[in-house]
């Protein structure tokens, strides 16, 4: 097996196209059908069915991405320890929930970028069951969501710190003298709260029931955060969410921290497990010294309460939405 066929075959493995996979590695179409029946004859099996409607991977072909990856990743590394290479090079793709990008990610990829300028940052902003579907056939190469990957997601998954749970009052409401606030505070209030299925659905129901209380009278459902947070200022009831998504937003309201079960959030990141490439690990490794020197309160995970994969809501507005991190300051 080679490299450069190792290569091809996992450009026709996510794309299911060999001209699409042909300008994915600069070769002509026949010259990636070349190397394709190259690595087919090298291995004794086929790797695609090929028919005149669509391209699938044989159970052989799928077995031999997640080895094709690992090879290629330890070649890589085997190249720059040879070379005595320190300086990372090449490209990361990481992805976030739009909240986790603006205000918790962002000065990390500044940092990470200023200590390795010739490693190029991408970012993509989407919902939390997009993001992992990302990592899963590649297109990402880590995610960040505030809940647990599903146990049969194939994915690994840590979690390396977490928000604080806010309530917010608008102006002048009762609560907002209290230093901060429990189930037992709110039962008379009405709530503004987003869909179920969401991640921050999820965080105001465990809020209550992790107390032990009913849930308060829900108001309204919105997909928007944005809208939420205008709906508390204007006093049409109060909102339970991480203080992260309320960061330049709380002109008019009060957050109040969440006392009892469920007041902390996790911040997970996720990734496929196979040989990881340098640059990730080294990545990974800033993230976990970062949460050490933070001493994050152990999280609670909210994913089994919302009785599946949480998703987000106007996060997914962003897929697609991709930020080149080349030449951030220091922080």
């Amino acid at each position: 097996m080679q490299l450069k066929h190792l290569r091809t075959f996992l450009a026709v493995a996510s794309t299911l196209s060999f001209t699409k996979a042909g300008q994915k590695v600069h070769l002509a179409q026949s010259s990636v059908t070349e190397q394709i029946q190259a690595l087919e004859a090298d291995l004794g099996v086929a790797l695609f069915e090929r028919s005149q409607r669509r391209l699938a991977l044989t159970d052989a072909g799928g077995k031999l991405v997640e080895y094709a990856e690992s090879m290629l990743a330890l070649a890589a590394d085997a190249k720059a320890a040879v070379a005595g290479c320190a300086a990372l090079r090449g490209k990361l793709s990481l992805g976030a929930l739009e909240t986790l990008c603006a205000h918790w990610l962002a000065p990390i990829l500044a940092g990470f970028q200023a200590e390795h300028p010739g490693l190029q940052l991408d970012l993509q902003v989407a919902g939390t069951g997009a993001l992992r579907e990302a990592v899963k056939d590649g297109s990402l190469d880590l995610c960040f969501s505030f809940t647990q990957p599903p146990h049969d997601s194939g994915l690994h998954s840590e979690c390396v710190g977490s928000d604080e749970l806010v309530l917010l009052v608008p102006a002048g409401h009762p609560l907002g003298g209290f230093a901060s606030v429990g189930a037992e505070h709110v039962a008379a209030e009405r709530f503004l709260v987003t869909a179920q299925g969401c991640a921050y659905r999820a965080m105001f129901d465990s809020a209550f029931s992790a107390a032990g209380h009913q849930l308060p009278q829900v108001a309204g459902e919105y997909g928007s955060l944005g809208a939420i947070v205008s709906m508390v200022r204007a006093g049409f009831g109060c909102a339970l969410m991480p203080r992260l998504a309320v960061a330049g937003l709380d002109a008019g309201i009060a957050a109040l921290p969440w006392q009892g079960g469920g007041g902390r959030i996790g911040i997970h990141m996720s990734w496929r497990p196979r040989q990881l490439p340098l640059a990730l690990r080294q990545f990974q490794d800033t993230l976990r010294q970062r949460a050490a020197l933070h001493e994050p309160v152990p999280a609670v995970d909210v994913q089994h309460t919302a009785g599946g994969e949480a998703v987000s809501h106007e996060e997914a507005d962003g897929v697609g939405y991709v930020v080149h991190m080349a030449d951030t300051a220091k922080r």
